[in-house]
């Protein structure tokens, strides 16, 4: 798969900074997302409206991240009747938000 690039970056700090350059994250995310230490959370909707978080496990693969998720998990049962989310790391001196 060719690397994408997202459609928009927003830096959330209270500072007003410029977005940080998309290969500072990109880089993290290949060299981090198999490590043990780094956290991946994913945020859905369940069919009610209600918020849902979960720890996931993730890797990134050909410009892609791959979550892990059984089938009969919450997760996946929102994420089916949904597809919007958000998915949340915490990488060396960088915490990122992904939204789609």
């Amino acid at each position: 798969m060719a690397e994408r690039t997202p459609v928009e970056t927003k830096n959330l700090d209270i500072y007003g900074h410029e977005a940080l350059p998309w290969s500072r994250a990109h880089d993290l995310l290949v060299t981090s997302a198999t490590q043990p230490n780094v956290r991946f959370f994913l945020g859905t909707v369940r069919p009610d409206g209600r918020p849902h978080a979960a720890g996931i496990g993730a890797l990134w693969h050909d410009g892609d991240l791959y979550i892990v998720s059984g089938a009969q998990t919450q997760k996946s049962h929102n994420l089916a009747a949904n597809p919007a989310c958000t998915i949340s790391a915490v990488l060396e001196g960088l915490d990122l938000i992904l939204e789609g």
